[in-house]
């Protein structure tokens, strides 16, 4: 979005804690090049040691965001995440009178929101924003708080790098690709390698992953007697496009996982022409909302409480190939749109 907003002419900082966190989750992945209106600002990685130590994480970042106020001239504070970036947004909207406007995540709504955590801090962020940007399904939480609710679309994959691109593979390439925390079972790792493990065909397996529970699953996999798999870190957002362009299969559970949010990983794939094989609790309908699935068969659904069943299924996907295929999936809501809506509602503010 930050790159669709320089794009548009419009002076865009990116202030980021991202050179800064846990070396699980680091991306270690060259970034490309981007225009020259748009500006990204790290936070300082070293601070004292202090007692109680802790990362100062919304220090760290309030400090940076005071800094590119002062220097530049900024009109407006887009928040991305309630927890740290709307309280950095709230705290520095107060210091320096801008306006801002706070989005949200899945797990700010589950972890926070829902159960009351932070609740006076949170209360007042979200009633203080200038706007609250959410989804359809999310939007009563907040009007009893803020009256300036905006409805927008999540997450549009850009179609001029998501898209369908012709890569000659000679075996099938599945992949799952996310964080791998303490709770890899919530993601249904452990049923990938339970299905895969009795799947003897020829085909690439992919995780592309890390996070806190990675040495534990790396063990179970080691353990588990996979004919073919792989492990890779993260890739930089503008390297998704590559990646997904390599591979058939994109593997997205959610029957097991407490923390149930659109997935961007899973709009991107479809936009990209790559098969979903995933769960019957799986909802399909937002990303239907904004992408034209023109082939029924773009979406696998899989028991998952019946491992031989789901076996018998991916050993029909490997036998039935006819070759690399992708499909063309239709955007209904296009990118520029979507910056364009958003650009909208920046300016009515």
């Amino acid at each position: 979005m930050a790159q669709g907003l320089a794009e548009k002419g419009i002076e865009t900082h990116v202030i980021t804690n991202g050179n800064c966190v846990e070396k699980e989750y680091f991306i270690d992945d060259s970034p490309p090049e981007i225009p020259s209106n748009l500006i990204i600002h790290f936070v300082d990685p070293d601070i004292p040691w202090h007692i109680p130590y802790s990362e100062l994480y919304i220090s760290r970042l309030l400090d940076k965001t005071l800094e590119v106020i002062n220097e530049y001239h900024i009109d407006l504070i887009d928040t991305h995440y309630l927890i740290p970036y709307g309280i950095v947004g709230y705290l520095a909207s107060k210091i320096k009178g801008i306006p801002y406007i706070v989005r949200h995540g899945g797990s700010d709504i589950k972890k926070f929101v829902k159960d009351g955590v932070f609740r006076h801090l949170l209360r007042n962020v979200i009633q203080d924003a200038t706007a609250i940007i959410t989804d359809e399904k999310n939007r009563g939480l907040f009007e009893n708080i803020n009256s300036n609710v905006l409805v927008l679309p999540r997450y549009i994959p850009d179609e001029r790098f998501f898209k369908p691109y012709f890569i000659s593979r000679e075996i099938p390439t599945f992949a799952y690709i996310g964080k791998i925390n303490y709770y890899w079972k919530y993601k249904s790792l452990d049923k990938i390698v339970s299905i895969f493990s009795g799947i003897k065909e020829e085909h690439k397996l992919l995780f592309v992953g890390q996070g806190k529970g990675f040495k534990d699953f790396s063990r179970f996999v080691e353990s588990s007697g996979l004919k073919s798999y792989e492990f890779r870190k993260f890739v930089h957002p503008a390297s998704m496009p590559n990646l997904l362009n390599n591979i058939d299969y994109l593997l997205y559970f959610v029957q097991d996982n407490p923390i149930r949010d659109y997935s961007n990983i899973v709009g991107e794939a479809l936009c990209s022409g790559v098969a979903l094989i995933t769960d019957k609790a799986m909802d399909i309908g937002e990303h239907k909302r904004y992408i034209e699935i023109v082939s029924s068969d773009q979406i696998i659904t899989l028991t998952l409480d019946d491992i031989e069943t789901a076996q018998k299924e991916i050993h029909g996907l490997i036998k039935d190939r006819k070759g690399t295929s992708q499909y063309n999936s239709k955007a209904k809501y296009d990118f520029n749109s979507y910056i364009n809506a958003n650009l909208e509602k920046f300016n009515e503010i």
